[in-house]
C-alpha cells in the first residue's frame, strides 16, 4: 500500500476502532497465483498475540492452500469523491478520500470444534437471537472451516485531506455533506479534526 506519511497510521487504538465498525474485507493469499475471498472477520486484540478469524467454504479453492501460509487482509471503509473546487489554490485536482486497513499474518485452519465455536461467536456478535440445532451445526462444519490468522502487521491509510489547510478541510466536509456523499467520510473527518 502506497502511504504518504500524513495518511499512514499504525496507531493501535485508531485501527481497532476502525475495525470494530468495518470488518468485511478481502482475504488474499498467493500460492503461485493470487487468490482472494470476500468474508467478514472477527478480530481479537491481545497484546503480542493479535488474531483475525474468518471461515470459508471447504470447496473454495483458496481454502485448500491456506494452512501455514502468509496472508493479507484488506478492509476498506468509507470513501467519497472530493471536487477540486474545495481547494483554495487553483487549478487543483479532484480526488477521493477513503479509509482502509491492511493486516498481514500466518493462517491456520481450525478443526471442526474450533470452527463451530467461531461461528457461534460471530453469530453472537451479529445475530444474538439466532439459535441452530446441533444437527444443523454438524452439517455446517462439513461445508465450512474456520481460519485463524496470527497477525504480524497492522497498518492503515486514512486519506482524509490531512495535507490540506484547516479551512480547506472544513470546505471538504461541507461539500461531502451537501452532495450527500457517504456520511461516514465527513464524520470521520470531523472526528479526526476535532480540537484543531
Amino acid at each position: 500500500m502506497y502511504p504518504p506519511p500524513y495518511y499512514h497510521t499504525t496507531d493501535r487504538a485508531q485501527l481497532q476502532a476502525f475495525l470494530q465498525q468495518h470488518y468485511f474485507g478481502l482475504l488474499l493469499s498467493n500460492n503461485g497465483s493470487l487468490s482472494y475471498s470476500p468474508v467478514p472477520f472477527l478480530f481479537i486484540w491481545q497484546s503480542g498475540s493479535d488474531k483475525a478469524y474468518c471461515h470459508l467454504a471447504r470447496n473454495n479453492p483458496q481454502f485448500k492452500q491456506l494452512d501455514g501460509v502468509e496472508v493479507t487482509i484488506i478492509i476498506q471503509g468509507p470513501h467519497a469523491f472530493v471536487a477540486a473546487s474545495c481547494y483554495s489554490k487553483q487549478p487543483a485536482v479532484s480526488t477521493w478520500n477513503y479509509a482502509m486497513v491492511e493486516l498481514k499474518g500466518i493462517a491456520r485452519v481450525l478443526d471442526n470444534e474450533q470452527t463451530l465455536a467461531l461461528v457461534r461467536q460471530q453469530e453472537a456478535h451479529s445475530a444474538p437471537s439466532m439459535a441452530q440445532s446441533e444437527a444443523y451445526q454438524q452439517q455446517l462444519v462439513k461445508a465450512i472451516a474456520g481460519v485463524e490468522i496470527s497477525l504480524t502487521e497492522v497498518s492503515g491509510r486514512f486519506k482524509l485531506s490531512q495535507n490540506k489547510l484547516l479551512a480547506e478541510q472544513q470546505t471538504v466536509i461541507r461539500y461531502l455533506q451537501q452532495t450527500e456523499q457517504p456520511a461516514t467520510v465527513w464524520q470521520m473527518m470531523n472526528s479526526l479534526y476535532q480540537g484543531q
